[in-house]
């Protein structure tokens, strides 16, 4: 809190208490407004300072000053007796700062009286579509995910995701008897590969669902050259808009609609009707792959964020598309173990939506709390990056220490749960980032992270809360209107001094 600050807050007390002089008074109010970019102001975790003073009194009274360098100073300021109201006298005022940051000011004598101070959190807040900041976009369905070539080839080459889809697809298939099972793919995507490996595996019919025309056009072209026409069916358009010849239904239902929000891609509304219609027992979870899809989410700090600054540049010009980080990306650091946001059962989803009434909205709060090590693991990090990006090596050092203590968003991605077990007899389980750390590793999903300020939340200690609530209107059973996300964040001075 800067001095002028510190007048004006300790004028404004004494002004409320004389003009509120009744004995069942309780006030309160707040120092300012906090923004991203400030530093986090934090009391000393306790002072008391004694005050006395009367209408005549002209004296130096004590104030609080924010150094950011330590912990809170206490200073001399002059506090001119015009500033106390005749009618009142102030025997004794107590001000009383614990940890909790409040201060509670109360009088000696028989009138006491009580002023709840708190220093506002930073708030951080975010808003955005499914479909914003993706490269490419089905211009025939602009409220749909859809995805360009290498997108596409990334998703097939991804060893953390694709052998696990055989493995699940190879044990549900093969524990039927032979050329029983018909198996649906949905979103079968231009190689058509789960499509293909279905027939390959001994299915007897698959019907390969596919909603963008050109990428049905290119599903159509590998089945008729790999010889799999005749098994495999490619139906263009949306699941939710069709039923499967001869009104069939499936055995075996294989969706990787899963986006890097793990709800993104629609997954909601297209499961919601599958369930109801394509699928001959919805309700066993072994004939879904996957079978549940969830989001893990974290707050973080960014690099670029804290390098490239206002006014030279603006990030709100970007704030409604998120920054979608390879999952190695290390430009990218997590404040705090993650924590699950989104959690959406195949097998369950209609007796879950018949709980919700018509509400489309997941409403989740968490809590976290920064992380000593996590920060000095990415003040590490970060100085090796800025020091690839040219930084010298004393700028690298500085920035990195304050870009480890800062928050710029809460960073998303995708963990996915498949039927069957792995040669070890664990769970079949694709995490996008390691599990439970959150660290980095390979994977074609990438880590989606909202910047929800100008600049970021700065000054950040261990110990610090961040009190997270997430908005994710997902639960349209629409499957062409893009799924939305909104999420706030306040960030409190609760842990060690600056």
């Amino acid at each position: 809190m800067c001095n002028k600050c510190t007048v004006v807050f300790v004028l404004g007390l004494l002004i409320l208490l004389s003009i509120q002089f009744q004995p069942s008074d309780s006030l309160q109010t707040t120092i300012g407004t906090r923004r991203p970019g400030e530093s986090l102001t934090r009391w000393p975790t306790s002072t008391t300072l004694t005050l006395t003073a009367t209408p005549d009194d002209t004296r130096d009274l004590p104030g609080l000053d924010d150094d950011r360098n330590g912990p809170l100073q206490i200073q001399r300021r002059r506090l001119f007796s015009d500033a106390i109201s005749s009618a009142m006298i102030i025997t004794s005022l107590s001000i009383v700062l614990p940890p909790s940051a409040d201060a509670v000011v109360s009088s000696d004598g028989a009138t006491p009286k009580t002023v709840t101070t708190t220093i506002s959190p930073i708030e951080l807040v975010a808003t955005w579509s499914a479909t914003a900041g993706l490269n490419a976009l089905d211009p025939t369905n602009p409220n749909f995910v859809s995805f360009d070539p290498s997108a596409y080839a990334a998703m097939r080459d991804d060893p953390s995701r694709t052998p696990l889809f055989k493995k699940a697809l190879k044990d549900r298939i093969q524990a039927s008897p032979p050329l029983s099972q018909i198996v649906l793919d949905l979103g079968t995507g231009p190689f058509a590969l789960f499509a293909i490996m279905a027939a390959e595996l001994g299915a007897a019919k698959v019907y390969a669902i596919e909603a963008n025309p050109a990428v049905a056009a290119s599903a159509r072209q590998v089945i008729q050259k790999q010889g799999w026409d005749d098994i495999i069916t490619v139906l263009e358009g949306f699941s939710t808009d069709m039923t499967l010849p001869d009104n069939a239904k499936a055995d075996i239902i294989v969706a990787e609609i899963v986006g890097s929000i793990a709800s993104e891609e629609g997954a909601y509304a297209t499961i919601f009707d599958a369930h109801q219609r394509l699928l001959k027992d919805p309700n066993n979870p072994n004939n879904w792959i996957p079978n549940r899809i969830q989001t893990w989410a974290a707050p973080a700090s960014y690099t670029l964020h804290n390098l490239f600054r206002p006014p030279e540049f603006d990030w709100t010009k970007i704030a409604a598309e998120p920054v979608r980080f390879n999952c190695r990306d290390n430009n990218l650091g997590l404040l705090d173990d993650p924590q699950c946001v989104e959690d959406i059962v195949f097998a369950d989803i209609v007796k879950n939506r018949g709980n919700m009434g018509g509400n489309t909205k997941m409403t989740t709060t968490l809590h976290f709390s920064a992380s000593d090590n996590r920060m000095q693991e990415a003040n590490e990090i970060f100085s090796e990056e800025y020091r690839k990006g040219g930084l010298p090596k004393t700028e690298a050092i500085g920035l990195a220490r304050t870009a480890s203590h800062s928050c710029t968003g809460i960073a998303l991605w995708p963990r996915l749960f498949l039927p069957g077990l792995d040669d070890q007899g664990n769970g079949l389980v694709i995490n996008s980032r390691s599990h439970p750390s959150g660290d980095p590793q390979r994977s074609h999903w990438q880590t989606v992270l909202p910047i929800m300020g100008a600049t970021p939340a700065m000054g950040i200690q261990p110990g610090d809360s961040i009190d997270v609530t997430c908005q994710f209107d997902i639960f349209s059973t629409r499957v062409n209107v893009a799924p939305s996300y909104r999420i706030t964040a306040q960030v409190f001075a609760t842990g060690g001094t600056s």
